[in-house]
């Protein structure tokens, strides 16, 4: 009954965020709605926060607790949630502010996760990801998958701020055009071995951020103590890669890129509305 309970006061802290920031994008149901665009996100976020993204429990558990008068069939509740991809994509940013608001942040960390939609021997008729590009090497674990790459920028309090999907043979570099990077001037970034470039290090320098990058030996701007700092302040984004993890099922159920990629953007939204409610409780 208590775990029931917290999901519950969850469901309903997560449905107010997201009711109150919708009218803030400019959106409005239509008159003739029976369930309206905040209860349809609400729901796809729940999916992800409890029930390893799958609708039709979410659907099924919001029956029979009767949070909302009306709910669609999967297959409505599916088109609807991709119309609604826009509002989805316009949320973190929003949820974003609302974290600096009530957080004073000390750094933030950047990184890039692996996110396999198959096994390798099936990856010649992958549907989800279809093609070569999208066959990337792990070189932490030196073996080869098929799927697409997570693109995380966190903070030190572990908030995602900005998130970015690439095919899985993109390099770690190609996050940094790829992000709007909206950080606070002065704000230190700290980076694995992947991201050391001189060049982009230099841009980000005039923009006003600070990059610390993991350097090898042989740098020019090897400093052993900066290198300390930036091992430990960078394990807060990997803390948050194993709590995405948590989230996902063993399989990411989907049958088109489009739909692939939108859940994988429900665990992200789903992870800041866990720690935005704590903080609302």
């Amino acid at each position: 009954k208590m775990k029931a309970a917290m999901e519950l006061s969850r469901v309903i802290a997560a449905f107010c965020i997201i009711d109150d920031l919708l009218p803030v994008m400019g959106h409005r149901d239509d008159p003739q709605t029976k369930t309206p665009s905040s209860a349809i996100l609400t729901l796809a976020i729940v999916a992800a926060m409890d029930f390893g993204g799958n609708h039709r429990k979410t659907l099924a558990f919001a029956k029979d607790l009767r949070l909302f008068s009306y709910l669609p069939s999967p297959s409505r509740f599916n088109r609807r949630l991709h119309a609604l991809k826009p509002y989805l994509l316009a949320l973190l940013p929003l949820l974003s502010r609302i974290w600096k608001t009530l957080h004073q942040v000390q750094h933030y960390a950047l990184d890039t996760f692996p996110i396999p939609v198959c096994e390798n021997i099936r990856a010649p008729r992958s549907k989800l990801a279809p093609g070569l590009v999208h066959r990337g090497y792990i070189a932490s674990k030196r073996v080869y998958f098929h799927g697409y790459k997570l693109h995380l920028l966190v903070d030190d309090q572990r908030f995602i701020h900005e998130v970015g999907v690439t095919p899985g043979s993109f390099h770690d570099l190609s996050s940094l055009f790829l992000l709007p990077l909206d950080l606070e001037e002065g704000k230190e970034l700290y980076m694995d071995r992947g991201y050391h470039s001189y060049v982009w290090e230099d841009v980000m320098l005039e923009a006003g951020l600070l990059p610390r990058p993991i350097r090898p030996a042989r740098s020019k701007r090897y400093r052993p103590w900066m290198q300390y700092l930036a091992i430990v302040n960078r394990r807060v984004v990997e803390t948050v890669g194993s709590m995405l993890h948590k989230l996902f099922p063993r399989r990411i159920h989907a049958v088109t890129p489009e739909g692939f990629i939108l859940k994988l953007l429900t665990f992200v939204l789903a992870h800041d509305l866990i720690l935005l409610t704590k903080e609302a409780a």
